[in-house]
């Protein structure tokens, strides 16, 4: 079987963190690396700090290993994966972003799809660049308003949503012209998580998704990386309900509607054969 980079990147990351190699995993961060916790909102610069919290934790939990990859999903230049980390306390079902420049990262994000945390981590104090360009994103995408969205994203926008990747931004805003065109929308309900460092928005939200056939509630997390007040990437995976669960539900949905529908058209052809005998 033949790996792509990102995924040899990852094997050595898992390795380095599993002999509990400090150094090592120093050596996988840009000096200037930004790592974000959505777990706790804790934000580290650079590869010091970086080095030294793992070094820290490494010392108390002692090494961690990662096992059960349920999801990996490489964008080139960054790649998303969901895998259960165990240390000798805790075992842990998590998401980690990661963003590679020259080979090293650049930025990374952690947070936890199980077990979840009982308190949300505060909104910090705005208005802030982070805080405008989400709510713009969803002031454009609750109008259906493809200049809006436009505006938001760059043009070479790389966009992941629970593994399916489109590139470029007219693409993505296509997709979600179809979706709207079928009918569908999506509103935003809770923010419960969001960490924002200059060039990064770490987002754990619920939103209201569905039609006229019903509509779900989906709690998800998502990393949005900004260059210049646009958004390059926007990765987003599901926390609740999983991908396998909530393909049932939207099945069941779609029957739900479908036999909804031939109910209706049976009753109208009924109708209209009693006038006819009238």
């Amino acid at each position: 079987m033949q790996l792509s980079s990102a995924q040899m990147f990852h094997h050595r990351w898992c390795a380095a963190l599993a002999a509990g190699d400090v150094a090592a995993v120093r050596e996988m961060f840009h000096p200037d690396a930004v790592q974000v916790s959505s777990a706790s909102g804790q934000v580290l610069s650079g590869v010091e700090q970086i080095a030294g919290a793992l070094e820290q934790l490494i010392g108390v939990a002692g090494p961690i290993a990662t096992s059960g990859v349920e999801s990996f999903v490489d964008l080139g230049d960054a790649f998303c994966v969901e895998s259960v980390q165990s240390t000798a306390y805790a075992q842990v079902f998590s998401y980690d972003v990661f963003v590679i420049d020259a080979g090293r990262i650049r930025f990374h994000a952690n947070g936890s799809i199980a077990p979840r945390a009982l308190a949300p981590v505060p909104t910090p104090a705005g208005p802030t660049q982070g805080q405008d360009v989400y709510r713009r994103y969803w002031a454009a995408s609750g109008a259906q308003d493809p200049t809006g969205l436009a505006a938001v994203f760059a043009p070479d926008l790389r966009y992941s949503n629970a593994g399916s990747v489109v590139y470029g931004r007219n693409e993505v805003i296509g997709a979600l012209q179809r979706f709207w065109g079928g009918g569908l929308n999506s509103a935003l309900k809770t923010v419960s998580r969001f960490v924002e460092t200059p060039q990064a928005l770490c987002v754990e939200a619920t939103a209201s998704v569905g039609g006229r056939g019903g509509r779900l509630d989906i709690t998800y997390y998502e990393v949005w990386m900004l260059r210049q007040g646009q958004v390059s990437h926007l990765i987003r995976g599901l926390i609740t309900p999983r991908p396998a669960e909530l393909k049932q539900i939207m099945q069941k949905m779609a029957d739900t509607t479908m036999r909804t529908l031939q109910d209706f058209t049976q009753a109208s052809m009924l109708r209209n054969a009693m006038q006819v005998r009238w």
